[in-house]
């Protein structure tokens, strides 16, 4: 079976764990070198020597973007170029808009907005030089729809998916495609804690959000193998995509 990715170089950023974690495996499986770029040391070294020699970790805060034009710098140092960015890092604040302290507000925006622009930014003149590729970008049905008690989260990862359709016009003519990718609820350990808010926001229980939402679970494995996808020569004429995940949860 021939792997998809063989040859590409990649960054994913918060692929420490949960989603990215997933996504890291799958790339190198499928044959791409990949960085993981994560502020999660322990959790980020770990998993790239248990993946071996074509995965390697570099630390890493994506609210700073010399800390994100680092881990690309050294990526094409290490595997010669840079072919694949994914922007994965993201963190959350449970609280209503009135309440929310705004530095919880400030950095959930810093993680997931700014984080993603730093990703765009700095990868795509690597990507660029290297004749082109793919960014991906992660948001989250909590763009589209509100949501009581994640209102930066919403925001933020509504910004995403503004941001990902303007670099997806503005990179075309370098060659490079630029998608992202919208989960449901993905059993991950941050989704727990999250799901509970988003079942309150709609008067619901957990139980009874699954039940007539999204009907079970996301897996990380589910996500990650529509991430190859997007990022493989499979996708080469999609561009712009915000791509759903949710078992038909916002049908």
């Amino acid at each position: 079976m021939t792997r998809r990715l063989t040859g590409k170089a990649a960054v994913v950023t918060g692929g420490a764990h949960g989603i990215g974690a997933a996504i890291v495996a799958r790339f190198v499986a499928e044959g791409a070198s990949v960085t993981i770029a994560d502020v999660e040391e322990t959790e980020g070294r770990a998993l790239a020597e248990r993946l071996g020699p074509g995965c390697r970790f570099v630390p890493c805060d994506v609210t700073r973007s010399s800390a994100v034009a680092g881990a690309v710098d050294s990526t094409v140092a290490e595997f010669g170029a840079l072919d694949v960015m994914v922007n994965n890092a993201g963190v959350g604040a449970a609280s209503s808009v009135v309440e929310m302290d705004e530095t919880q507000w400030r950095r959930v925006i810093q993680v997931n907005l700014d984080g993603t622009f730093h990703g765009i930014k700095h990868a795509a003149p690597a990507i660029r030089r290297g004749g082109g590729g793919a960014i991906l970008n992660l948001s989250s049905i909590a763009a589209g729809r509100a949501m009581r008690g994640m209102a930066a989260y919403s925001a933020a990862k509504a910004g995403i998916e503004a941001l990902t359709r303007t670099a997806a016009v503005e990179l075309r003519e370098n060659g490079i495609r630029v998608n992202a990718i919208v989960p449901g609820l993905v059993q991950t350990a941050a989704a727990q804690q999250g799901s509970e808010v988003l079942a309150r926001g709609l008067g619901m229980s957990v139980d009874q959000y699954f039940a007539t939402r999204q009907g079970r679970w996301g897996t990380a494995d589910e996500v990650a193998a529509v991430a190859v996808h997007l990022v493989s020569d499979e996708a080469s004429f999609t561009s712009g995509l915000l791509y759903r995940i949710d078992n038909g949860g916002t049908a």
